[in-house]
């Protein structure tokens, strides 16, 4: 027998195994939705290999699928008596192995086959109970969204109802005309402070997220009328969840990009029951502004570090399970005045001033999981949280001599818990309820003083305490929901929520309810309602009367006894699946605010939610009333067949009421309309080109005109009475795109990717501000401009 043909397969077997495909490991979990229980002997395939290439879950609900091949895939899970699963398309990369967690919902009724619309679930949120206003995010979907820096808050821009907030450097949104005042953070199930760096008192935004998005598992996106168990919040809801680390392998990630460092790093602390999974952060906007990219301001020097983990365990049993988590972060910022006084026009205090600003936040805490029987499950959740926030204002004389107008001191630490109980009553009716505690102490101060003329040499002025606050406090809630499934179309929800704040004894009973209407596979109504309530910012509560010395406490507070904030939300949702990812959506909303703080006197036209975050200075009362209501339409498209896009448009109103009178809010541009679109190239050789662009165009904020001769003669600005927020800034316009080269090798994979921020180079306004000098109003900016973020990054 001749050799030759062995022969020529040794010779050519390099080049058989080089063209071979690179293949990858997908391992996870799969579990009931509601109940939590891992189900045994689900079956998991890559969609459209087939039941043959699958593999079939084990008695703790988890699988392995061995080769899947590297690049887009979208995975099938089935299940007797559930519905079937198809996840959107996701990224299989050569050295990281895909971690799915699947949530299979049963079905109540087997007597009617349902059609199985494909990625449908990719649409449905994480909490089962939200049937309108939510959506589901994940991390990748963070960075493929152009511009969207890996953050929550930016990426949230390109969906329905929601707009940039006053400045484009920032991550603060306005949902449905409300100001970020009222966005609920929650963290692995238990509220947190404000989570992101460069915040200021009383906001729930910042510059970016504290976390990274290396540690994103799949989470919520609320916008209005929530379910029973989300509290404290009034306009959105970031319900954020960790993903769990590699129980099996290790691995890394690196990123360098011209703002800084971000490293991941993951794997077992015992295989196959725990793992560990940490990120670090470290940025500097110093390389942006050295190649003339000024993000904030060509004088301004900022950088901020992070750290973030997610330890997960298993218990000896399937039915226990410990993780604990936790975040920290430290960002500054220093605002630098014109070098030579020379060069320092007198009437732009900015060229004068020397600002330094300072926060730090910090979460962690522990979650125990027990799943009780087949029916019930209990979780708890206990974490520690602290917020410092620091601001040391000094202007300059021409001398060269600062002086101190404004010094801010904010502090926020807290103990919370939370626990919840999961009880499957019948096949048709399942009970959730839970408890929410914070034992919360604060200290703060505001000490504010006339800014000294740069121009000629005075006493210092004493400054006076406008702020003061120090103290503990406790708020407690609890909810309780009634799901039932009345037949194979109809879904229910009934609910309450109470919240208790014992700063002033304050509280709401607040009912809940939604239901559902599936005629067929593709189409739902949905409608829902709640009361809804938020505790003011702490600052809001400590105004010190005029004349109290930096030493002097104030003898009483009068915006002590102010309410909690409360809604009405009121909102109709239609969706259909067109199928293979495709669906549209139109949601029609009607919210009623009341018991808003207003001011009083001088200042008996402001209205809170005009505002996204400050320490206060005057006396409020809560008086104040609010109407927002309009409709929000979208077309999206998940990703597959290597195309995602997502189309929305929201018309809207947003008024509020003080003394009878009806004005526009700030936030009343009209419209909002976000066009987000993206498409991925397949190359040869295991590389993918990826490109995206983001439009964004929405009405402009309101404004209030002045009154030329009061206004001059006092030196300030001073709103025209009957015309307040009655003009409105020009439209705002951005263009954002992106591009990225992926490529897959044995042993590592790399991306190089550029997102350029306001490609078109528009300097949107947002506001206004007072020329003294010229008694006229002058249009401020966003400042930022085209902003290049060149990034690359290493899996090993």
């Amino acid at each position: 027998m001749s050799s030759r043909p062995l022969y020529f397969c040794l010779l050519f077997m390099p080049f058989i195994l080089q063209s071979q495909s690179i293949v990858q490991t997908a391992r996870g979990k799969v579990f009931d939705k509601a109940t939590q229980q891992p189900l045994a002997g689900a079956l998991v395939s890559v969609s459209g290999a087939g039941p043959a290439a699958g593999a079939v879950t084990d008695e703790n609900g988890r699988f392995t699928l061995e080769a899947v091949p590297v690049g887009r895939q979208a995975f099938r899970c089935q299940y007797l008596g559930y519905e079937t699963y198809e996840s959107e398309e996701v990224i299989v990369s050569s050295v990281k192995e895909v971690e799915l967690e699947i949530a299979l919902e049963k079905k109540v009724f087997t007597t009617q086959e349902v059609e199985v619309v494909p990625y449908a679930y990719a649409s449905s949120p994480v909490n089962g109970l939200a049937l309108v206003s939510a959506r589901p995010f994940t991390a990748e979907e963070t960075e493929r969204i152009p511009a969207g820096v890996y953050d929550p808050g930016r990426m949230a821009l390109s969906l329905p109802g929601v707009q940039q907030g006053s400045d484009e450097n920032e991550n603060k949104i306005i949902i449905r005309g409300n100001s970020s005042i009222g966005v609920l953070w929650r963290l692995e199930g238990i509220d947190i402070p404000n989570p992101n760096h460069f915040a200021s008192p009383g906001s729930s935004g910042g510059g970016i997220t504290i976390f990274s998005s290396q540690l994103l598992g799949r989470s919520d996106f609320l916008t209005g009328a929530f379910p029973a168990e989300y509290g404290n919040a009034l306009s959105g809801v970031f319900d954020i969840r960790f993903r769990r680390g590699n129980t099996e392998e290790r691995e890394h990630r690196a990123r360098l990009s011209i703002i800084g460092l971000d490293i991941a790093t993951e794997g077992p602390l015992r295989k196959g029951r725990s793992s560990y999974l940490v990120n670090y952060r470290y940025s500097t906007l110093g390389i942006l502004n050295q190649l003339g990219f000024n993000l904030v301001g060509e004088r301004v020097d900022n950088n901020f570090q992070d750290l973030s983990f997610n330890l997960a365990f298993n218990g000896k049993n399937k039915n226990t399970f410990f993780t604990v988590f936790g975040i920290a972060g430290d960002s500054e910022e220093h605002y630098l005045p014109v070098e030579s006084p020379a060069n320092r026009d007198p009437a732009v205090a900015d060229h004068w001033e020397d600002r330094y600003n300072r926060s730090k936040m910090g979460a962690a805490g522990f979650t125990f999981t027990q799943l009780l029987n087949e029916k019930s499950y209990f979780k708890a959740v206990v974490a520690g949280a602290s917020g410092v926030i620091s601001r040391d204002y000094d202007t300059l004389s021409l001398d060269q001599v600062p002086f101190k107008y404004d010094l801010q001191r904010y502090q926020d630490g807290r103990i919370s818990a939370s626990a919840t109980y999961y009880n499957e009553l019948s096949s048709r009716a399942h009970l959730k309820t839970g408890l929410i505690f914070h034992q919360i102490h604060f200290d703060f101060f505001k000490e504010t003083a006339p800014r000294r003329p740069s121009d000629v040499t005075i006493g210092q002025p004493a400054r006076q305490i406008s702020t003061l606050g120090n103290g503990n406090t406790q708020s407690a809630q609890a909810y309780a929901n009634l799901n039932c499934r009345v037949n194979e179309k109809l879904e229910l929800n009934v609910g309450v929520h109470g919240l208790l704040f014992t700063l002033n004894n304050s509280w709401s009973l607040e009912p809940r309810a939604s239901f559902r209407y599936r005629p067929n596979g593709r189409q739902s109504i949905s409608l829902a309602y709640g009361l809804h309530s938020k505790i003011l910012p702490f600052t809001a509560f400590f105004y010190a009367p005029e004349g109290q010395g930096p030493s002097t406490a104030p003898p009483a507070n009068p915006n002590k006894n102010l309410s909690l904030l409360k809604a009405h939300h009121l909102v109709l949702a239609y969706q259909y699946h067109f199928g293979r990812g495709v669906r549209a959506e139109a949601e029609v909303y009607w919210q009623r605010l009341f018991n808003v703080p207003v001011g009083i006197g001088d200042n008996s036209n402001y209205w809170m939610l005009n505002d996204q975050g400050r320490l206060l200075e005057f006396e409020l009362v809560s008086e104040g009333k609010g109407l927002n209501y309009g409709v929000d339409l979208a077309l999206e498209k998940r990703f597959s067949n290597n195309i995602f896009f997502l189309l929305t448009a929201s018309l809207f109103d947003s008024r509020f009421e003080i003394d009878g009178y009806k004005r526009n809010t700030r936030f009343n541009s009209r419209f909002v309309s976000a066009y987000t679109l993206g498409r991925e190239f397949v190359l040869k050789k295991n590389a993918i080109l990826q490109a995206g662009l983001r439009l964004m165009a929405n009405g402009g904020f309101r404004y209030s005109p002045y009154d030329p001769a009061r206004s001059q003669a006092e030196g300030r600005f001073i709103p025209l009475k009957g015309r307040e927020w009655s003009e409105q800034v020009d439209n705002y316009l951005r263009l954002d795109g992106r591009a990225a080269f992926r490529k897959d090798k044995d042993t590592y994979s790399y991306t190089v990717s550029l997102d350029i921020q306001n490609m078109t180079n528009r300097f949107n306004p947002h506001s206004v501000r007072y020329d003294a000098t010229n008694n006229a109003l002058q249009f401020r900016r966003h400042s930022g401009g085209l902003i290049p973020v060149l990034s690359f990054s290493l899996d090993l």
